[in-house]
């Protein structure tokens, strides 16, 4: 009767640390399942690719639905799409953020105070589109990285997360379904803040580093993401990274300061005419950490967001690339 007692007090253990919030693990993903399945990762860098033109040309490419959550768009090509596949009786609906309304018929607007932040658009349960890239006007020069994965899982993921938007849940929702998927060899994760706390599945990746932490980050504030910077420096890592500078320069919360006094090599980049847009965290040139969510307390808490880490050298090392380039362009 007593080891039957203690082996039930265990199984409610294990429940409930897989129903409330783990600093340990990320039990999410331990839990579920994890699908393999053939598909591709694409890396791409704007503006020096016409970042535009690749969401654009998937968007015309789609079947059966486009469904597209940008905190702004405001640039023809894409609008254009969108109409076009939407006068085609292509399933076709756009979220947007209550700061960028948009009066398209197929448009629905996040009037929360909190943002809607995302940057992605699942496309026939097969493909999804993701990264740091807002199609407007203003950020066609800025420094941007943006996804092409096809993952009929991840695209679950995304379709799952947009239909809650459908239903007028923002700032909310269920957890990711399937937050671990391999595709061709290549494990990537999948979250969604703030139900998937993308803080800590950010703490978790970057605690593993070994040799280098390289990052190119728009807004940070994260303290404890911050401290964990410093927390590796000190234990001989190689940690140094860029910043925006009209995000950073002068910020009473940016952890730009701590990190400088802690001896990392960090830099700001431009003087806010061009922004490093970028949400980009790379670990041991192995493991690259993308998508909208910057390591902010309202990037982790309030807005909708969403991450992928990617466990991939060769596309780490195309991150490496335009980090070298960034830092070699960034003010000392």
């Amino acid at each position: 009767m007593k080891k039957t007692y203690i082996l039930f007090l265990l199984f409610l253990l294990l429940v409930f640390l897989y129903t409330e919030r783990s600093s340990f693990t990320g039990l999410t993903g331990y839990f579920s399942k994890q699908p393999n399945e053939d598909g591709s990762i694409t890396a791409y860098f704007c503006p020096e690719s016409n970042c535009s033109a690749i969401i654009s040309g998937e968007l015309m490419n789609a079947g059966e639905y486009d469904h597209c959550a940008f905190y702004s768009v405001n640039l023809d090509d894409v609008l254009g799409a969108m109409e076009a596949k939407y006068a085609a009786s292509i399933d076709t609906e756009l979220v947007t953020d209550n700061d960028n309304p948009t009066k398209l018929p197929f448009a629905i607007t996040d009037k929360r105070n909190a943002l809607m932040h995302n940057k992605f658009c699942a496309i026939d349960c097969r493909k999804v589109i993701t990264g740091s890239f807002n199609p407007t006007m203003g950020g066609l020069d800025d420094e941007n990285n943006l996804l092409v994965i096809e993952s009929k899982t991840l695209a679950q993921n995304y379709e799952d997360e947009f239909q809650e938007f459908q239903q007028g849940i923002f700032g909310k929702g269920n957890r990711v379904r399937n937050p671990i998927v391999n595709i061709n060899g290549t494990r990537v994760e999948n979250y969604f803040c703030p139900e998937d706390w993308c803080s800590d599945k950010v703490l978790k990746a970057v605690s593993t580093a070994n040799k280098s932490i390289h990052f190119m980050i728009y807004s940070f504030t994260d303290d404890s993401i911050g401290d964990l910077f410093v927390q590796k420096f000190s234990q001989g890592v190689d940690v140094s990274g860029v910043l925006d500078y009209s995000q950073n320069h002068n910020s009473n919360y940016s952890e730009y300061p701590k990190l400088l006094s802690a001896g990392i090599n960090v830099s700001l980049f431009g003087t806010g005419k061009k922004l490093l847009h970028n949400k980009v965290i790379i670990v041991d040139s192995k493991i690259v950490i993308t998508g909208s969510y910057n390591p902010t307390g309202n990037g982790d808490r309030s807005n909708d967001e969403n991450i992928v880490i990617i466990y991939n050298e060769g596309i780490a090392q195309q991150y490496e690339r335009k980090f070298s380039e960034i830092r070699a362009s960034a003010n000392p």
